[in-house]
């Protein structure tokens, strides 16, 4: 155990690895302030899901609809100090809105009043949501995706069987009423985007980067030090690459943590999710760009969160494996990340040159690179090619298997290979 403590070490006190984290999460912590503008705004979904609880019912609306009654009475009592107008909606009063006016109100009055919109625009989302998803065709959704895919043969086959599958999933949902639910709203704030592709998009990297570098360090210490040939002589001395594999999942594991920590917990202080962690991912006011996000199984924003971030973590652990193995092979550091980004790119590019009449079109896409590139369709059925229910598992599971084998053979290799 001193052995990895003191390899798990050489990262932790390297100047460059350190200025990094420091660089990175500052990177991380500016984001979030930079998309804080609508924080406020936020709190009227935590509102209404205090008040009527987090599913909406016929009877949770009827309730909205009384108290917004109530809200509309104090709006003209509002307009009537400085306007001498009664208004018959919240809708009203800002459609005949002019900016020039709006030094007639004071701050605190202003913020009641935005409050009533926002209150009345979730009122009529929450309305509409049986109507929009009722007029969703998936036959005609997925021959859209196949053409703008141009996909032909067995791979438009295999993602028509898909679209089917999600089809049931879709009726499923609207069975038990799990899109139903109060969250913030997509199109307008688009917070699913900014927490599960932007920010989570930035730690992936930020770490990934971090720990190739740090497993490369940990790796190739000797080499780059010239002391090889005094550390790896002896068996004893050969064994020593075991426990720096075991040094580099550590500090993999730490590095992914201390980022999550202090970025998610910068974006849970600013942006307030108190009574919508028990909400549906796939909540119909989610809906953000052309179809709303479906996952395959019924995931509360907690559990869905939960699930990213152990994803991650998993995938992590699997480059700083592969890093490792590459860092074996090639012995030094700035080689293994060039190398290592090279395999990450080419992997990305791979689905991109196979032919569009193939099923090797969409098996190319089980690679890590196209995993970590999109976390905020992690367990989602609308996700392209990558829309397979257990892609991320069936992707965990065969690169899990291809980094061991390649570890095991590279560490194979060493214990019998000259020293020089």
């Amino acid at each position: 155990m001193r052995v990895i403590f003191y390899e798990c070490k050489k990262a932790f006190t390297s100047l460059i690895l350190i200025m990094l984290i420091l660089i990175f999460t500052s990177f991380n912590i500016f984001t979030i302030f930079s998309n804080a503008d609508f924080k406020e705004e936020l709190k009227v979904a935590n509102e209404l899901a205090g008040t009527y609880g987090v599913k909406i019912t016929d009877e949770s609306l009827q309730k909205l609809k009384k108290d917004l009654q109530k809200d509309l009475i104090k709006l003209n009592q509002i307009t009537r100090k400085h306007t001498n107008q009664q208004f018959s909606s919240v809708k009203e009063f800002f459609d005949s809105f002019h900016y020039k006016d709006r030094n007639l109100y004071s701050d605190g009055e202003w913020n009641t009043l935005t409050k009533f919109l926002l209150k009345e625009q979730y009122l009529s989302l929450a309305e509409n949501i049986d109507s929009e998803y009722e007029n969703m065709d998936w036959k005609q959704i997925a021959k859209t995706r196949t053409e703008m895919y141009g996909l032909s043969g067995s791979a438009e086959k295999t993602l028509q069987n898909e679209y089917d599958k999600l089809s049931k999933r879709f009726e499923e949902m609207k069975e038990n009423g799990e899109h139903k639910e109060w969250f913030f709203i997509g199109e307008q704030y688009k917070m699913h985007s900014l927490l599960f592709r932007t920010i989570f998009g930035h730690m992936i990297f930020e770490s990934m980067i971090i720990i190739v570098l740090a497993t490369a360090l940990i790796t190739n210490f000797e080499f780059e030090n010239k002391t090889h040939l005094v550390m790896y002589p002896t068996k004893r001395g050969r064994r020593l690459m075991k426990d720096k594999v075991v040094a580099s999942l550590i500090v993999a594991t730490a590095i992914t943590a201390l980022l999550i920590l202090i970025t998610l917990g910068t974006y849970f202080f600013v942006f307030d999710y108190s009574y919508l962690w028990g909400s549906s991912i796939s909540s119909a006011l989610n809906w953000e760009y052309t179809l709303p996000y479906i996952a395959w199984w019924n995931l509360s924003f907690l559990s869905f969160l939960f699930w990213s971030i152990l994803l991650v973590y998993v995938c992590m652990l699997l480059f700083s494996i592969i890093t490792f193995s590459i860092s074996i092979i090639v012995k030094n550091s700035y080689f293994t990340f060039f190398i290592f980004a090279a395999f990450f790119a080419i992997a990305l590019m791979v689905p991109g040159y196979m032919p569009t009449s193939s099923q090797m079109v969409i098996t190319s896409s089980y690679t890590l690179s196209t995993l970590v590139l999109n976390p905020h369709m992690f367990f989602m059925g609308n996700a392209g090619l990558t829309m397979d229910k257990y892609y991320e598992l069936i992707t965990v599971v065969v690169w899990t298997l291809i980094s061991m084998i390649l570890c095991f053979y590279c560490l194979k290799r060493f214990n019998k290979q000259e020293i020089y």
